[in-house]
């Protein structure tokens, strides 16, 4: 148990996890949550920023504002219905996007930096 609060980690995730999830439970868009996160983290992890930094606003604040969880039962409800065209399109579509948008942070990121 104490590994988890070994240098207040716990804490420090949490300041950024608390807040995402509120705004996660407000935008009820799966697809839309999850290409912010992925373009927040790319941007995030592209600055020389602290880990403590890293830790608040990547893992706590994205990890926390994305949902893979949503993400699958979407997917799931998908298949259940008999829209395999619409599983298939969306599960390639979020990855790609997905992929996308971290590259874009970091681009993004890099030119503000330079």
């Amino acid at each position: 148990m104490n590994s988890i609060f070994k240098n207040n980690n716990f804490v420090i995730i949490s300041i950024g996890a608390v807040p995402a999830s509120l705004l996660r439970w407000q935008i009820d868009q799966v697809f839309i949550v999850n290409i912010i996160g992925c373009f927040l983290l790319g941007f995030l992890n592209s600055f020389p920023i602290s880990r403590r930094y890293k830790l608040i606003f990547g893992f706590g604040f994205c990890g926390s504002l994305t949902t893979f969880s949503g993400l699958s039962f979407q997917l799931f409800k998908f298949i259940n219905h008999g829209f395999y065209k619409l599983f298939l399109l969306n599960s390639i579509v979020l990855v790609i996007l997905g992929l996308c948008a971290v590259g874009l942070g970091h681009l993004a990121a890099k030119k503000i930096i330079n």
